[in-house]
């Protein structure tokens, strides 16, 4: 469920109603409505999810969402007797409702309610905090004590930050919640949009993106990072993480504790990092990856399948950075002439 201190819901939507919007068939119209979108396994009632995939057939029989949209080969293994509706592309289907539920999730205040104050009367401040000139302060924000919040700063609505914390000159942060001694260096922008389209005859069509950013105690994030929230569920950064300057990190992303991520290094979506793991300078991730605890990457390294932990890894695509070195130099020698190969294709100094 989108959290309601961040977004503002216009359900419900009747069968009927997403049907139409969504250009879906009514399979079977048990009379339900829903306010909320959530993911297949994480539905509930009251709650719209889609199912496009083969590979999710067990967890569709498994949903207790209140109305599925599912493409024509996987109806079968709907719940029996759940609303379902029909649809060639399920998953616009299910973008086009979570729009019409939620039109305008990017806001910073509540629609209607522009900031007419730079503090809003309903924040809360902790004893000791310092909020500099020209900072902007949305409804229903907390702020702990000794934090210091720099000029410049725009805070959404909603948005909690723990104790002794410091936002930079013009940081921006809406969606957020954020721990104890996290420190957000100047220019940094937290919760915005995930890049999320799906592509048709007409353009893209933009996914709704309802999810949170949650940073954990003692996190410091360089100048000029982007973090977005997370689509349906949330970004996390774990306790203790270091981030450099310049970094994106896509939605969706599991950041464990303790890890380090150097400059320009660039997160996918639905990324999951161990704990300890360290990113070096431009690494790139794909999306939908796992790299595991204590694992290392060189820099400019290209991550395009999982990696184990405990492990340092180069190259692109990356891999044991021991192999790499041996690939490169053998690669190199080739380029000079001095390893030539016999007829079986070993290679021969």
């Amino acid at each position: 469920m989108a959290d309601p201190r961040f977004y503002d819901n216009r359900g419900p939507l009747t069968l009927q109603a997403i049907a139409e919007l969504a250009g879906a068939t009514i399979a079977n119209d048990n009379g339900a409505s829903a306010r909320d979108v959530a993911s297949l396994d994480r539905a509930g009632p009251g709650q719209v999810a889609f199912c496009d995939t083969l590979k999710m057939r067990d967890v569709l029989s498994r949903t207790a969402a209140s109305i599925i949209i599912v493409s024509r080969d996987v109806a079968d293994a709907a719940p029996a007797g759940a609303a379902m509706l029909i649809s060639d592309r399920p998953a616009l289907a299910f973008a086009k409702t979570a729009a019409a539920l939620y039109p305008y999730p990017s806001l910073f205040w509540r629609l209607g309610e522009p900031p007419l104050l730079p503090l809003h009367p309903s924040a809360r401040i902790g004893a000791g905090a310092v909020v500099a000139p020209g900072v902007q302060i949305g409804a229903g924000v907390e702020i702990g004590r000794n934090c210091v919040i720099a000029p410049g700063a725009v805070i959404g609505r909603g948005v909690q930050i723990g104790h002794d914390a410091f936002i930079g000159p013009y940081v921006s942060i809406s969606h957020a919640l954020i721990g104890d001694r996290v420190h957000i260096h100047g220019g940094t922008r937290i919760g915005q949009d995930g890049f999320g389209y799906i592509g048709g005859a007409r353009g893209h069509f933009k996914i709704p993106q309802l999810g949170r950013v949650i940073i954990q105690d003692d996190v410091e994030i360089g100048a000029n990072s982007c973090i977005d929230r997370g689509a349906l569920t949330d970004t996390v950064i774990g306790e203790g993480t270091k981030i450099d300057n310049l970094v994106h990190i896509g939605h969706n992303t599991l950041i464990g504790r303790h890890c380090i991520l150097a400059a320009e290094v660039g997160l996918s979506g639905s990324i999951e990092l161990g704990d300890f793991v360290v990113l070096a300078g431009q690494v790139g991730v794909a999306d939908h990856l796992r790299i595991g605890t204590g694992a290392q990457v060189a820099a400019k390294a290209g991550v395009t399948g999982d990696l184990a932990g405990g492990q340092v890894y180069g190259g692109f695509p990356a891999k044991p950075i021991g192999q790499w070195r041996r690939e490169m130099g053998a690669v190199s020698l080739m380029a000079k002439g001095k390893l030539r190969r016999n007829v079986s294709g070993s290679a021969k100094d």
